[in-house]
């Protein structure tokens, strides 16, 4: 299963934040803030970015849990039904406020009711890793969800050439399973779900996708082939 290499070194901060907050102290919990805020505010001007290249989970997924377990695992089928995703939004969401109101402010309470949730959820996400594709949680992630809302209308999508020759490899490759080369009519992958972790770009036998940072090479390569 090819690998992010985006996110190669962001995956021990997780493991640091677990092993602090068992061993040492859960208000280090309130860390998590970061990793909640941070997805949402990058939505807005690169998509989903944050989830595909800097979330210390995600790099955990994309690093370690690609490594075991079986091949050519898929996000299993009930997790792409929107009312799954939402119904654990509301569900985590819910659980967290209501905690979160039992802490009366005190600061330290609510570092650890959010490193509880971040415990939960990991746990989760690694046992639907492990079986199912690394990056099944991502796709029902309560954050993720609020980023996937901030993104619509698509900043900076993966951009597909006219030498897509529609083969398909980019979309068995992609850890979200984003059909990516059906969008070469559009020219743009327009799914808010992008991650824009690259796996596609790297994948394609053609060259024919880029990502916005070589926006340029991918023009002159088109103008020149006509």
């Amino acid at each position: 299963m090819k690998r992010n290499n985006f996110n190669r070194y962001y995956w021990p901060i997780i493991l640091l934040f677990i092993l602090g907050g068992l061993f040492y102290n859960p208000a280090i919990g309130l860390l998590a803030i970061i990793c909640m805020v941070a997805p949402i505010v990058t939505a807005i001007f690169k998509g989903r970015m944050w989830c595909g290249r800097f979330c210390p989970r995600g790099s955990f997924f994309d690093q370690i849990l690609t490594r075991v377990g079986a091949k050519n695992r898929k996000i299993p089928d009930f997790l792409k039904k929107p009312l799954v995703r939402w119904s654990v939004f509301v569900v985590l969401m819910g659980y967290m406020s209501y905690n979160m109101y039992l802490t009366e402010g005190d600061i330290l309470a609510i570092g650890k009711v959010l490193f509880n949730m971040v415990l939960v959820t990991t746990g989760i996400g690694i046992v639907l890793g492990y079986f199912y594709s690394p990056r099944s949680w991502c796709k029902i992630c309560p954050m993720g969800t609020l980023a996937m809302l901030t993104s619509r209308g698509i900043k900076k999508p993966v951009q597909v050439s006219s030498a897509c020759k529609s083969c398909g490899v980019c979309a068995k490759k992609c850890p979200f399973e984003i059909p990516v080369n059906s969008y070469k009519n559009t020219g743009e992958v327009e799914d808010p779900d992008c991650l824009k972790c690259g796996i596609c770009v790297s994948s394609c036998p053609v060259n024919a996708l880029q990502l916005e940072e070589n926006i340029a090479g991918l023009r002159s390569r088109e103008l020149s082939s006509n």
